[in-house]
């Protein structure tokens, strides 16, 4: 307990090298080596043995196969916390690290009440072709709830780089300086569920049967998005699944986004597990760099133009061309939607299920394959 932590399943290394190569010192014996870089790529896993001596002459050379093809698509974890979140001990450099060994492409860093940019980072230590790093915001009140603002900038003249008051106010005020902000930012209703000082729909007393509120006056419903898969997948967050289709039901276009909530990657919190993947008509950090950027990924994000993938890539399209954030006009009372699923070989599908105004209307059986479509 007051040791060293224990590295993730009582691994002997976990790394992730900024350039591709490591040296792990290993006792002699059998090992497992398990090389990885996300759901996009097949990986690598295999036994070898270690032998007493000084380290072999020709190193271990692996190359991991990209099998899943996501031609237009980046994939963004908007609530991420590094060190400067007091509760986090990762340090900002070596989180991008991380996002870039497990195939994530959009980091989002949203500390605790503090706005820190970190794009520049990557890009000074040679991560520039593999993440684009948005600076984004935990908004975290002790009275009704955290929120994700994504994206901010910062502004040392402000507390905390620009930190939004939110002490002795009620959540529409302080929304609205969100709103107000210049970078027109998507405002995210993270884990809404929960303790009343981390879930907003549990302070309100949110009635997703009803649609109505317990307690109103904290209750501001003009929020886009909700981090309805917070480390968790949707059989385990179907709680805030109900609530998310509760509002479909409504006819509001509100989004469910997946976020890992990562604290501490080495306390078995991965980054981008799940990610939400949107549909940016690009396919690398420098294209997207280029081609909009932070602003490129909030119209997307509140556009509703993407996927939550926790280890599955879906490609969707209704009639008329219709994608995900779309609109069919005049929907007739059955539709016909294409869907593709891609899995790395390493990733199980099992069977599609297609739900309808928030119930469970079919189960299509996934035949066991490792074919990736």
């Amino acid at each position: 307990k007051y040791g060293e932590p224990d590295r993730p399943g009582r691994r002997t290394h976990v790394v992730f090298p900024l350039d591709g190569e490591v040296t792990l010192p290993l006792l002699p014996g059998m090992h497992q080596v398990v090389v990885s870089r996300g759901y996009e790529y097949d990986i690598f896993d295999s036994d070898i043995t270690v032998t007493a001596g000084p380290p072999p002459a020709a190193p271990m050379t692996v190359v991991l196969d990209r099998v899943v093809d996501t031609t237009g698509v980046m994939c963004a974890d908007y609530h991420i916390h590094t060190d400067r979140s007091p509760d986090s001990e990762d340090p900002a450099l070596w989180k991008l690290g991380t996002a870039a060994a497990d195939g994530l492409e959009i980091p989002c860093r949203s500390d605790h009440e503090w706005v820190y940019e970190w794009d520049v980072l990557g890009q000074e230590n040679g991560l520039g072709d593999y993440v684009y790093g948005v600076t984004s915001m935990e908004l975290t009140t002790f009275a009704w709830g955290h929120f994700g603002v994504v994206p901010v900038e910062p502004r040392p003249e402000m507390q905390n780089r620009g930190s939004i008051p939110w002490i002795d106010r009620m959540p529409a005020d302080v929304f609205n300086d969100v709103r107000a902000l210049p970078e027109d930012p998507v405002l995210i209703i993270n884990h809404p569920r929960g303790a009343a000082i981390g879930g907003y729909f549990s302070a309100a007393n949110y009635d997703p049967v009803t649609g109505e509120v317990g307690n109103p006056e904290p209750w501001d419903e003009d929020f886009q998005a909700v981090e309805v898969f917070n480390d968790d997948s949707f059989e385990d967050s179907m709680e805030i699944v109900n609530d998310w289709f509760s509002f479909l039901n409504q006819g509001r276009r509100v989004w469910a986004v997946g976020s890992s909530d990562t604290h501490g990657v080495m306390r078995g919190s991965p980054i981008g597990y799940p990610r939400t993947c949107l549909d940016v008509g690009v396919d690398d950090a420098a294209s997207l760099r280029a081609g909009g950027g932070a602003a490129l990924v909030r119209d997307v994000t509140r556009a509703g133009a993407f996927t939550v993938s926790g280890g599955l890539y879906l490609t969707v399209g209704g009639r008329d061309g219709v994608r995900p954030g779309g609109e069919i006009a005049s929907a007739m009372a059955r539709e016909s939607f294409h869907v593709i699923v891609q899995a790395a070989p390493w990733v199980d599908a099992d069977e599609l299920e297609v739900w309808v105004d928030g119930e469970l209307a079919e189960t299509l059986p996934i035949a066991e394959s490792t074919d990736v479509i």
